[in-house]
């Protein structure tokens, strides 16, 4: 995918007009058309707002990386001692196994912290289980106080019979 490509997929997806872009820019709508068309390029300036505007880095516009993490949000401060890419950096450093053992490590994390969640779906679910359970229940009850009263209706027309035949 070329850079403007790019571009337009990135304004696309967020519903932007290039209009926007180019007032962002102060540059005239027929640049901003260009940059799509692969006319032209940005100059570095340019690309620069252009990855701040869209919140993500520049290597994610120009195809050479697919992760769009912004640079504020990879200079988030995870401890005293690292950002989040500062422990990108680390991950990357890693051997393959240790690499496969941080990504079940995080995943089992990912999972705890969902539990919450989860629970408290299950918790609404049973719930509405209890009371479908409830309805069904006063349902059946019905039924038998109606399948009562018609035998009990049956038992009479049988003796009406009986006298009207007698």
């Amino acid at each position: 995918m070329s850079f403007g490509e790019k571009l337009f997929q990135l304004r696309s997806e967020r519903g932007i007009y290039q209009k926007e872009i180019a007032e962002f820019l102060e540059v005239s709508v027929g640049t901003i058309s260009n940059y799509e068309n692969g006319v032209h390029s940005p100059d570095l300036e340019t690309l620069c707002k252009l990855a701040g505007y869209f919140h993500v880095t520049t290597d994610f516009m120009l195809e050479l990386t697919e992760n769009a993490t912004s640079m504020e949000k990879l200079n988030v401060q995870m401890s005293d001692e690292h950002t989040i890419g500062s422990a990108l950096n680390t991950m990357q450093d890693l051997s393959q196994p240790s690499r496969q053992q941080m990504l079940k490590y995080l995943s089992m994390v990912k999972t705890c912290e969902d539990m919450p969640k989860k629970n408290k779906i299950i918790s609404k679910q049973r719930q509405t289980i209890e009371q479908q359970n409830q309805t069904i229940n006063q349902q059946a009850q019905e039924i038998s106080r109606l399948k009562e009263m018609l035998h009990f209706q049956n038992g009479e027309e049988l003796q009406i019979q009986e006298v009207l035949q007698g």
